[in-house]
């Protein structure tokens, strides 16, 4: 029986026995290309009123110490950062609700935040620094023994700071503590005599008194604990923070970061 044998294997098995190339306008389909896994993106809640740690100015572009560390953890560990400015009382309960991912923005370890959410090391210390009018002639005496009118800012451990040195051991009345909802509000009202002190973490103390007619008198000698908060049911994200801040601390553009922002 004659078997007959398409033209088009015959050219191939001659090219084969010939040792020739494929022609150059091959039909043979092109090979797939998988693309790339979908890198991880975090919704990042900052205070936008906190220099030098988190600002965000009139045109919505956010700066400071905490956004340059975000965005520098963020490419050692490769995922994509969005900000969002939150109102620091409700920060937690905004962070509860699912909208946002992280808290990355001075957020101090506390007993209370720790039942809620889960902290990353540690990454910076702060005291926290009383200010008053030039002139006013008040003490840290004055206000170790709550005898004046105090400042600070709603959901902040100075306001917890206050309510358990102060107002709890009966030296300083309820009415004496103001609460506002930034920094730029405590300062206002001390400025316009609202209150008689504020205060506040000390890095941001400095710059808000900074241009003003306000001194610091002292500070409370106790520290604060800065770490970022994630959820407490996410401790993969947990470990992905520890391990870049773990490695950007360690870079010397960990220390060209906080001389930027004036931070020691």
């Amino acid at each position: 029986m004659k078997v007959i044998i398409p033209l088009v294997i015959l050219h191939v098995i001659g090219c084969i026995a010939a040792g020739c190339s494929a022609p150059p306008h091959s039909t043979a389909p092109a090979t797939t290309v998988i693309p790339q896994e979908t890198r991880p993106h975090y919704v990042i809640g900052v205070d936008a009123d906190l220099p030098p740690f988190s600002v965000q100015d009139s045109s919505g572009n956010f700066s400071g110490f905490d956004i340059d560390a975000t965005r520098r953890v963020a490419e050692i560990e490769g995922f994509d950062v969005t900000f969002v400015a939150i109102p620091w009382d409700s920060a937690i309960s905004t962070f509860e609700s699912g909208k946002i991912d992280m808290i990355w923005s001075g957020m101090t370890v506390s007993p209370e935040r720790s039942a809620l959410v889960y902290f990353s090391v540690p990454y910076y210390r702060v005291t926290r620094s009383i200010a008053v009018r030039e002139g006013s002639g008040l003490t840290m005496q004055d206000f170790n023994q709550g005898k004046i009118r105090i400042g600070a800012q709603m959901g902040s451990t100075e306001q917890e700071w206050v309510e358990v040195n102060l107002i709890d051991t009966g030296r300083m009345p309820v009415a004496n503590l103001s609460l506002y909802p930034d920094i730029s509000g405590v300062t206002g009202a001390l400025v316009n005599g609202t209150v008689d002190a504020t205060l506040v973490q000390a890095p941001t103390q400095a710059r808000a008194v900074e241009g003003k007619p306000l001194v610091i008198i002292g500070n409370t000698m106790d520290e604060d604990t800065y770490a970022v908060a994630v959820r407490n049911s996410d401790t993969r994200l947990q470990a992905t923070i520890d391990h870049g801040l773990g490695i950007l601390m360690k870079d010397p553009a960990w220390q060209e970061m906080k001389a930027k922002h004036g931070l020691q």
